[in-house]
Parts: C-alpha cells; sequence; structure tokens
C-alpha cells in the first residue's frame, strides 16, 4: 500500500513541480472538476466540519491536491471545502472519496497553469491505468469518458458506460426528472442509496448529470452526488453533448458592480491571490470596472478599480450596474436606464463630528452594511443634513475619502476640528409646559409613547427639554412627555433625567413614584458546610466506613472498605495529612476531613458580594425595552438562577442579538457548575447540557427574567476572561432575542424566561 501510494506521488510530483496526483474519477468528472488545490504544509487534517476543533477524515500529505467545491469563512478562519480520496488508498482512481474542509493556512488554490499540468497528468495517468488489472481499469474509465468521448458526443454516438450501479454520496440529494436543477425533484434519496446508472454524466451548462433508475422510476442525479461502485459489467448508452464553458456575460452597458455580499475578495488575477486586509466590505459598494470579464474556475470575475490598482471579484459576490458615481471604464457603453440610485455627491461641509469610541462602523447607508471601521478621536466632516433611522441619527462624513454614515452613540458633534459643540438651553420658559427635565445619562432613547416602543432617537447628555401633563407610569416606570428640538415630542424615561428649572438649574423633583419592595436573597456558595466528629484508633460506624472510601477513592488506601479504623486505616490517614500539609498524628480530625471531603466548617462557607436584591420580575423585550442600555457591553451584572437559588457575577462582553457573557472569576464558574450538577465548565459541553436555565437579573430596582444557555462556545474569540476557568462564552436571553444560529427566537429559551417570571421569588408585575 505505500508503495503504490509513493508512486501516484512520485509521478505527479515529477510533471507538476511539487503537486500529487489525485483522480477524481467516480465522484467529480475531469470536466466537470474546474476548481482544484493543494495541501502546503505536511500532516493536514482533512476535517468535517469548518471548525479548527472538529472531527477529521484522515491526514494528508504536503502536495496533495484536491477539488475544490466551495469557500466560506467560520470562526474568523477561510475555509475550503474540498473533495478527496484517502491517501492511503492503493488506487487513487478507484478510491472513495469525502468531503472536508481545510483551512487557507494550509491549503491554497492551483493556478490555471498547474491545473493544466494536473489534468494532463491524471490523463496520462488515467491512460497508463489500461495495463493495470481488470477492476482497476474498468472504474477509471468513468474519469476519462467525458474527454475521451467528447468528440463522438455531438453526433449521439453509442458508447459503453463501465460501472452498472452508484452510490449517493450526499443525503437528501435530488432525484430530478431531467439533467438540470430546473427539472422537478421527483424525491430525495439517503445517503448510500445504490442507484441504476443508464448513461454517462450529460453535460448542462457547467454541471454533469447522470442518468440512473431507482424504485421503478428513470431520472437524473448530479455528478457530485454520486459515485460508480459496480464495475462488473457495462451498458450500452447514447452520450449526450457534453457541457461547453460558459463564456462571461457581456458588460456592455455597464460601468461598475456593486456588492451583494457584506464583503468579497479583491484578487490580485481571476481565482488569484488576495489579501483579507484588502477585503472589499459593505454591501451596495460600488466599484468601476476596470477591462473585459475573464471566466475561469468556473466563475466570471471582473476587473474593477480600488486605489489606482486593478483587483478582480467574482460574479456570485456583485452584480453589474450602471452608476454616473464612477468614470466609465473603456469598454463600459451607456446603459438605458440607471440600475441603482446614486449615493451622495455633496462636497459642501456642514459641520463636523469626533468619533468617541474606537471601531466605530462607517455604514453604505443608515443603518445599513459596515463599509469599514473608524478609529476613536477622529474629526471628520460631515455633507448632508443628519437623518434618523432605528432610534438613532446618522451623520453623513467622508473620511479620506471613504464616505459613509456614523451612528450618533459613537460620535460627538463639534463647531470645528476639535471643539466640542456645547447646545445653547432653552432659556425662554414655555407657558404650556408642566417643568422642565434635563438628560442626567448619555445618549437617552426618546420614544414614541410612554414605555418601552419605537424610538425617535437619542438625546445627549445634559439637554434641557420641556415636558407637558403630569408624568405618566407604566410597569412601575415614570415617563415624560417631552419636546425635543430636532426630534419632536416623545416621552423619556424618568430614571434618565432630573428635574430642573428653564435655565437648567436645580430644583426640586417632584414626587416621585414609590420604588418597589425588594427581596434580599443570599446566593447559593459553591462550597459545602459540613461538620465532623474526631475518629482515630479504634472508632467504628458509618463516619469510619466514609472515611475509608474517600481514602481509597484518593488513593491512600487499598484493600476492602472496612468501617473499623485499624492500623492500615490510620497508616493511609498520615499518608494523606502528609501529602495535604496537614499535622500528621493519624487522627481525622475536623481539619483532615474537611480536607479530605473538600468541605468548608458550618458558617465559614464564602458567601461575599452574593447578597442580591430581586424585585417582582419582569419581561423586558431584547429589541424595544432598553436592556442593552440598562446593561451596558462591558458592565458585570449578578444572575440568580431560579432552580437552585445560587447566585454568579457576568461579565457582558459583547452581543447584538442576545447577551454575549462569562462567569466574571473561577469562583463564579464553580457556583455555576454545581447549578448544573457539574464540577468543571467542560462537563456542560462534553455533557450536552444544552437545557436552557430560568434566571433572573436585577440592575438598578428592577428585576428581569431570562434564559440561560450555559454550553461554553467560540473559543477563543468568545474567551476574554483567562482566570475564570472556563474556556469560551455563554449567552443569556431576554424576551423576543435571537439565536446566533437561526437568528430568530427560540421557543426554549421562550419556556425558560416565563418559568423565571412565574417563580421569581418576589412575585413579577
Amino acid at each position: 500500500m505505500t508503495r503504490n501510494r509513493s508512486r501516484w506521488l512520485a509521478l505527479f510530483l515529477a510533471i507538476c513541480l511539487g503537486i500529487s496526483l489525485i483522480p477524481e474519477a467516480g465522484f467529480v468528472s475531469a470536466a466537470h472538476a474546474e476548481s482544484y488545490g493543494m495541501v502546503i504544509n505536511g500532516n493536514v487534517r482533512l476535517r468535517k466540519e469548518a471548525t479548527a476543533g472538529s472531527d477529521y477524515w484522515f491526514v494528508l500529505p504536503v502536495g496533495w491536491v484536491c477539488t475544490i467545491h466551495s469557500e466560506k469563512t467560520s470562526g474568523g478562519q477561510h475555509w475550503y471545502r474540498v473533495i478527496a480520496p484517502h491517501p492511503e488508498a492503493s488506487n487513487p482512481a478507484t478510491a472513495r472519496t469525502y468531503w472536508g474542509y481545510i483551512t487557507d493556512e494550509y491549503f491554497r488554490p492551483l493556478t490555471d497553469q498547474e491545473t493544466a499540468q494536473y489534468l494532463a497528468t491524471r490523463s496520462v495517468s488515467t491512460a497508463s491505468s489500461a495495463a493495470a488489472p481488470a477492476a482497476a481499469a474498468a472504474t477509471a474509465a468513468p474519469a476519462a469518458s467525458s474527454s475521451a468521448s467528447a468528440s463522438a458526443a455531438s453526433s449521439g454516438t453509442s458508447v459503453a458506460v463501465t460501472g452498472t450501479t452508484g452510490s449517493v454520496t450526499n443525503g437528501g440529494t435530488n432525484f430530478r426528472e431531467g439533467a438540470g436543477k430546473k427539472f422537478r425533484s421527483m424525491m430525495k434519496l439517503d445517503r448510500g442509496t445504490v442507484v441504476t446508472i443508464t448513461s454517462v454524466p450529460n453535460g448542462v451548462g457547467e454541471e454533469y448529470w447522470y442518468g440512473v433508475s431507482y424504485a421503478g422510476l428513470n431520472g437524473y442525479i448530479n455528478s457530485e452526488f454520486i459515485r460508480v461502485i459496480n464495475n462488473s459489467g457495462s451498458v450500452t448508452v447514447t452520450i449526450s453533448p457534453t457541457a461547453t464553458p460558459t463564456p462571461p456575460p457581456s458588460t456592455a452597458g455597464y460601468n461598475a458592480v456593486q456588492l451583494i455580499l457584506s464583503s468579497a475578495h479583491l484578487r490580485t488575477s481571476p481565482n488569484g491571490t488576495y489579501n483579507r486586509d484588502n477585503d472589499w466590505l459593505g454591501t451596495g459598494s460600488i466599484l468601476p470596472l476596470s477591462g473585459t470579464a475573464v471566466r475561469t474556475a468556473g466563475h466570471t470575475w471582473y476587473p474593477v478599480e480600488r486605489g489606482g490598482k486593478v483587483y478582480y471579484v467574482r460574479d456570485d459576490c456583485v452584480k453589474l450596474i450602471k452608476t454616473s458615481l464612477v468614470t466609465s471604464s473603456p469598454t463600459a457603453t451607456p446603459a438605458p436606464t440607471a440600475v441603482v440610485t446614486p449615493v451622495p455627491t455633496s462636497t459642501t461641509v456642514l459641520g463636523y463630528v469626533r468619533t468617541t469610541k474606537g471601531g466605530c462602523n462607517l455604514r453604505a447607508t443608515p443603518a445599513g452594511t459596515t463599509v469599514r471601521q473608524i478609529a476613536k478621536n477622529q474629526v471628520l466632516p460631515y455633507l448632508l443634513a443628519p437623518v434618523q433611522k432605528s432610534g438613532y441619527t446618522w451623520y453623513y462624513v467622508d473620511a479620506n475619502g471613504n464616505r459613509g454614515y456614523l451612528r450618533s452613540d459613537v460620535v460627538t458633534v463639534v463647531s470645528s476640528s476639535d471643539s466640542p459643540v456645547t447646545a445653547a438651553p432653552n432659556f425662554t420658559a414655555d407657558p404650556a409646559a408642566a417643568g422642565y427635565v434635563k438628560t442626567t445619562a448619555t445618549d437617552v432613547n426618546l420614544r414614541t409613547k410612554a414605555g418601552y416602543s419605537a424610538m425617535l432617537g437619542r438625546v445627549a447628555r445634559g439637554t434641557v427639554m420641556p415636558y407637558y401633563g403630569d408624568p405618566t407610569t407604566v410597569n412601575g416606570v415614570t415617563w415624560y412627555r417631552v419636546y425635543h428640538s430636532t426630534l419632536g415630542y416623545g416621552y423619556i424615561h424618568g430614571s434618565y433625567v432630573a428635574v430642573v428649572n428653564a435655565d437648567g438649574s436645580a430644583t426640586p423633583t417632584p414626587e416621585p413614584t414609590a420604588a418597589p419592595t425588594g427581596a434580599v436573597v443570599t446566593g447559593t456558595t459553591s462550597q459545602v458546610e459540613a461538620s465532623y466528629s474526631t475518629l482515630k484508633l479504634g472508632s467504628t460506624g458509618t463516619a469510619v466506613k466514609n472515611l475509608v472510601q474517600a481514602l481509597k477513592d484518593r488513593g491512600y488506601y487499598s484493600g476492602a472498605v472496612t468501617s473499623k479504623y485499624t492500623t492500615t486505616v490510620e497508616k493511609a490517614v498520615k499518608a494523606f495529612q502528609k501529602a495535604a500539609n496537614l499535622s500528621v498524628d493519624g487522627v481525622a480530625g475536623a481539619a483532615t476531613q474537611h480536607a479530605l471531603y473538600g468541605t468548608v466548617p458550618v458558617g465559614a462557607a464564602d458567601t461575599s458580594n452574593l447578597t442580591m436584591t430581586l424585585y417582582p420580575a419582569e419581561k423586558i423585550d431584547w429589541w424595544t425595552g432598553g436592556i442593552n442600555e440598562l446593561w451596558a457591553k462591558g458592565a458585570n451584572c449578578k444572575v440568580y438562577d431560579v432552580k437552585t437559588g445560587i447566585v454568579w457575577w457576568a461579565h457582558r462582553w459583547s452581543g447584538g442579538y442576545h447577551v454575549d457573557c462569562e462567569p466574571l472569576t473561577a469562583a463564579d464558574t464553580a457556583r455555576l457548575c454545581k447549578a448544573y450538577g457539574v464540577t468543571a465548565a467542560s462537563e456542560i459541553a462534553s455533557k450536552n447540557l444544552y437545557q436552557r436555565r430560568p434566571s433572573l437579573v436585577t440592575i438598578a430596582n428592577r428585576t428581569f427574567a431570562c434564559s440561560l444557555y450555559g454550553v461554553p462556545h467560540n473559543y477563543p474569540e468568545g474567551d476574554t476572561i483567562a482566570t475564570n476557568d472556563m474556556k469560551g462564552q455563554i449567552c443569556l436571553h431576554f424576551t423576543n432575542s435571537w439565536t446566533h444560529g437561526s437568528k430568530k427566537v427560540d421557543s426554549l429559551h421562550t419556556e425558560a424566561i416565563q418559568y423565571a417570571y412565574e417563580n421569581a421569588p418576589n412575585g413579577h408585575k
């Protein structure tokens, strides 16, 4: 087997300057597999999933060539989905093929020249296999049939198809009425289903389809999802015309392309290399065409210009457009109608903003996709009047030639290039106003009605506004109906304003709404309290038996477990005391037993910082309730596990669809593990304890029902606290929050939130 493998590798290395040979017979024909890549490191794992820690099929040697099916980004890494036979197969031409994933750290696409050399080498190898045993030669035939019979195909010549049966390689494979995706699927076939092959692959566009028979029906299966398995005979069929390369579409009438994904690689040549730092970002972004499209590797590649250089972008990332915002390329001609709405082209500076945070998203449209990120303390001109969308004010700025929108919560308006604008308060009293309030927090939400309703925008700290009528109370929260000079009338949360005079000076606050009464609870510690009687030579009973069992479990005692404190037990106790740095006397006193059992004396458990006040529980909406203001990223909150009473501290580090958090300390992880009934955070994952845990979070004088998904995940990206004994992050969901994957509300979280709401120690609102 080793000799055969070396023979295959040596053949292709000699012809392709270091590229090893993998014939694709039985899975993807030579004409169909248009894109190939090569392993560039030794002992690279072909993984089953696009994650660094997933299981793998086998290890590939350096120089091993695979068919590239697709690409994706997962876990911050770029992955190629590839097709490869087992490297230890005695004859790769007849070997079973596997689908798997390799990162671009260990794999690269072949150049056009390398691909041509590889295909030529494979053709030579397949032809030479005619002298091999019959079974091997028969299996190799399908790989060569597409090219060998291409000239006969146009006339419909009858030829023999070697191999009468095939196996479906993917679950849910469509069994279609005709050759092509446009035909109706008669049924979906399970992986491993055996079908009878009735024709060689028929070329349709750039795909190939086997004619097959199954369950009394005749139909077609895409050649990507079928493998020839029976080589005992042949059947004579007529070959359909083979697929012809699809010519690149005409770019006449267009002068630009528009990004339809969130990002795309800009390559130095068609299907060539790229630099991730140079990726094109922002759905809807536009780049001018700069030449003629090229067809290769199964895709059309459009030349575009950026920063004075020409790059190539793939057709499935963009759409052709005609726009007046770019200079027409030499080949472009006027289009009959405009395809896109031009972005603003104003060059008039209306004012300036300064970024107040790092990594500010510059977006293509208000609340749209991110074009790039802007550093902190950058002073930028804005060119259009600010607009309102999604509860924010948006400023259209120019950042060194990159134009887009910045959100009001990441910038502050400045009067010049460096001085913040101080808005003059409204010193003219409004006779109709009941009074005045001034915001006491940064970016306070102004809402359409009292309660957690839709937002009109955000109001800066220190803004003075008149309020009208008596304050309104909704679910224990006071709301003021105010007037803002640019946002108009709306309601503002009473906790974030102070009642003032018209000039902003302090004035006594109106009668406040009584704060809710909270129930004080002390969270369960992760430590176990216990008391013990002294055991020594001659003692008997259950306590001695438990002691002996614990000593045996720890490796200090061997033999049968006894309930008598013998000299053998005494020796084991001394050995344990010595290892635990205790006084070595052979007597199992309280200190020895606490050390052995991992307990603490009664009243000595650490409950510091675990006292938590629980108010009547509320269900707060993730999108409109304001929870993201109350629990900001980077802040810590106590979490109460409703079913066990355990309290632990959670650090919120991120989360757009829900709270992404981590236990704050190793002690908090220990408490969380106790709630799950395990001793280490890794066991939560290994035992698949995905069940949602009903929880409560208190922020200020309000308690909110939530649901915990405590399986650690997203490591290492989600691991921001190295000392908390947990690898990765966990998630807390509130009403109507979404999961990462589905971007939908999870019914199990909804049930857990309801349970926490109904079983809160101090009731609910």
